[in-house]
Parts: C-alpha cells; structure tokens; sequence
C-alpha cells in the first residue's frame, strides 16, 4: 500500500520535476528535484488539515527543511480551506511563512493550467487527499522573481498570476501594489 509520502514523492517526480510542454521546458516546479535530493522536505500525514498546517507552522522553524507538506484524508470544504489558508497567510507573512494549498475539488483545468492535469502519472492511493505546502514566504517570492524573468508564468491567466504570484509579494512587502503590468515590465 503507498503511503501519502510515496504518492507525494512520485507525482513530485513524475510530473512536478520534469520539462513541462506548457511552461516552455520548464518542470512544473523547477526546485522540486534539489529539495527532495537535499532532503529539504517533510511529509507530515494528520488526521485534521487545520490542526496539522497549524502545528507545523507554528515549529517550522525548529528544523532546516525548506518545505513541509501536511496532508490529510479529512477533505475539509474546499472554499472553506482555502479562505482559512488566506486568512493563515495574512497572520503567517509576519513570521516569513507561506501555505499553498491543494485540495481535490480545486479546478485545475478550469483555470485553464494544463501543466497541472496533462499528464500521464495516476496516483498510487484510491483515496482522495489535500495537502498544504509550507515554506518560507521570502524563499517562495525570491524563486517565483527568478521564475518570472525566465518566462515561466506565461502560462498563468492574469488572474492565477494576481493570486498566486502578487498577492504573496504584496504580504512580503506590506501593501506593494504593484499591478501585473509593471511586474512584467
């Protein structure tokens, strides 16, 4: 039977590490590959996402991974996870944190991401499961700035990059309201 980590760890290599055809060649997540070979991530399976993300934000820094993941079984309400996960943000950009959320509900194709869904990996678990990623939130913009001037977010509507790029700037710098206009410049 795979556990979380394993599945976790495959799609990792299978479809986040690898050249992506809707990012230039890019993989879906270029840093992926160096943080598992490091051992920079932590999978923490937990019974509740709220307690677990909060438990392990809160010990973060306690340890010298660059990643942790906490996932879960429990699938809260996916609009609600995600509000609460905004909410966590605002308090966590204080203290250099950054959750991302995945949740099974969570439209991938609608946003029109292919790199996220064209791909042929299947998960080894039957069972749906969400996950948070937690990092610190300046490593995440630092990467994301690198990303940006190699083209990377062309595949982003304009709207995923508001919510998924600026948004996480503006709590870095405390109100930037740099416009997607002058971040492309």
């Amino acid at each position: 039977m795979t556990s979380i980590e394993e599945d976790i760890r495959s799609w990792s290599s299978e479809v986040l590490e690898v050249p992506n055809e809707h990012l230039d060649g890019l993989p879906a997540c270029p840093y992926a590959k160096a943080a598992w070979a490091k051992n920079k991530v932590s999978v923490a399976e937990v019974e509740n996402i709220y307690s677990g993300m909060a438990y392990e934000a809160d010990k973060f820094f306690d340890h010298d991974y660059d990643l942790v993941i906490v996932a879960s079984y429990n699938l809260p309400d996916s609009d609600d996870f995600w509000g609460v996960t905004e909410i966590l943000n605002d308090l966590y950009a204080k203290r250099d944190l950054h959750l991302m959320v995945f949740h099974p509900d969570y439209g991938a194709e609608e946003a029109d991401l292919d790199f996220l869904y064209d791909h042929e990996w299947e998960s080894g678990i039957d069972a749906e499961y969400c996950m948070v990623f937690i990092q610190r939130l300046s490593q995440v913009d630092e990467a994301s700035r690198s990303l940006q001037k190699l083209g990377y977010y062309k595949a982003f509507s304009r709207e995923d990059f508001e919510t998924l790029v600026l948004d996480r700037r503006r709590r870095l710098q405390n109100g930037d309201e740099t416009s997607l206009d002058e971040e492309e410049g």
